[in-house]
């Protein structure tokens, strides 16, 4: 464990204490589905069939999205895809990419709804980002480039905004109205992650869903993710670097199960399914490698997630290129 991790355990001082949320939960298949308008939802094919069973014993999900056709074809490098050409160009982009970030902390209309998030907090939840970003949690890690800084926060009380839901009219209708700067801008939102019904702990857009809805890119993070926050086992700060995985172009790494191409990543292993804690010794396809348990693009446990690979950063660096430069 870090020792940025270390300190968020002690950070629960800060965390408020949110209203419990009765959360269902349904499995969903492995699917790629056809393409969609360029305000449909990004991200994984499968949603983790045992979910994440946190806060009280109630199941939520780490994230849930379709990856459609058209997310495929938009892959900057898709390296063993039949009809394709591996294309290997160094980047040009500068060594260090500072990114601007606008949090927007959205407060509920009850007392538990109204987190007291702070700079600080906020400040915190990028520090481990950065760290993550710069490959200080694991000597197996890749440096990226890419380094965030606050440049902005905004706080609104809204109900429909706090129990907003992946790019649902509320999810549209508040990223519509808050979101501030261009394509190399991360506007973060934290809020309920969802109804009571139907939660995830965060959610992302793809680079290139950008230029079709720029108003709605951007990355949710649930209150409750944060480091010090009620999900424990998912409140060490995470949650906000998988889902700056996606928004920089990453699938997880589950993303086409045992079968090729995968997550389009060469030197990631092939896995079956989501991992569930930290099994470091789960290998679920027949292909070399144990399951990436470790990566920030699977479902582990926060204390597990601790790297990027060398392919992962190619990825990120090409559709940062392509789509957000």
């Amino acid at each position: 464990m870090s020792a940025l991790h270390r300190t968020a355990v002690s950070l629960a001082a800060l965390a408020v204490a949110c209203a419990p949320m009765a959360i269902g939960s349904s499995a969903s298949a492995a699917v790629v589905s056809a393409p969609a308008a360029s305000t449909a939802p990004c991200l994984s094919s499968v949603t983790d069939p045992t979910a994440t069973r946190v806060a009280g014993g109630r199941t939520w999900h780490r994230d849930t999205h379709d990856v459609t056709q058209r997310d495929l074809d938009a892959l900057p490098v898709a390296e063993t895809r039949p009809g394709y050409v591996k294309r290997e160009v160094e980047p040009r982009l500068p060594d260090s990419v500072r990114i601007p970030v606008y949090a927007h902390v959205i407060k509920g209309k009850h007392k538990g709804e109204r987190p007291r998030i702070r700079k600080p907090r906020i400040q915190y939840s990028l520090n481990i980002l950065n760290n993550s970003m710069a490959g200080r949690q694991s000597s197996l890690s890749t440096n990226a480039r890419y380094r965030f800084y606050l440049a902005g926060v905004s706080y609104s009380r809204n109900d429909r905004w706090y129990h907003a839901f992946l790019n649902g009219p509320r999810d549209q209708q508040m990223k519509r109205r808050l979101h501030r700067g261009n394509a190399r801008a991360l506007n973060l939102y934290l809020n309920g992650g969802g109804t009571r019904q139907n939660g995830i702990l965060g959610w992302s857009r793809f680079p290139w869903q950008y230029a079709g809805a720029p108003k709605l890119d951007g990355v949710s993070i649930n209150v409750d993710a944060l480091p010090g926050g009620r999900f424990r086992g998912y409140n060490l700060g995470d949650t906000l670097v998988h889902e700056t995985g996606h928004w920089l172009g990453l699938f997880h790494t589950f993303q086409g199960g045992c079968d090729d191409p995968g997550d389009f990543v060469p030197d990631t292993p092939a896995e079956a399914e989501p991992a569930e804690g930290c099994v470091t010794t789960s290998d679920t396809c027949s292909s070399p490698g144990l399951d990436p348990v470790h990566n920030f693009m699977d479902y582990s446990l926060d204390s597990c997630m601790n790297m990027f690979t060398a392919g992962q950063v190619r990825r990120m660096d090409a559709a940062f290129e392509k789509w957000r430069f």
